[in-house]
């Protein structure tokens, strides 16, 4: 936590994009999703419409294909971080935490946080 600095607590962020893992495998998502959406009531069901499952399992495709499957750039920060004599504060891993991430945090929190 950042507010431990003044006691001698150094912290790093380390802020991941997306790679390529069991989390983000299309099949598996989208097989435990379907299996909640068959536990809902229809009454929730029909408040999403029947596209929703649709529309959520091409998003998570979308997302592998966007992701990364080089794994060594989070577990390389995550040394620098442990390991480094003066670690930096934030670490990016993945050109979309790069984009993304990097850029939202140096903006104040209540507009990250939205």
């Amino acid at each position: 936590r950042r507010e431990m600095r003044p006691f001698g607590v150094q912290v790093s962020i380390i802020e991941p994009g997306g790679f390529r893992t069991g989390m983000t495998d299309p099949a598996t998502v989208v097989k435990g999703f379907n299996h909640l959406w068959k536990r809902l009531p229809a009454e929730t069901q029909a408040a999403y419409g029947h596209h929703y499952v649709e529309t959520y399992a091409k998003s998570t495709v979308l997302l592998c294909r966007l992701s990364s499957s080089r794994l060594s750039r989070v577990t390389s920060v995550m040394e620098h971080a442990l390991l480094a004599r003066f670690p930096r504060s934030r670490y990016t891993a993945g050109w979309d935490a790069r984009l993304v991430l990097l850029t939202l945090s140096y903006c104040p929190a209540w507009l990250t946080d939205a």
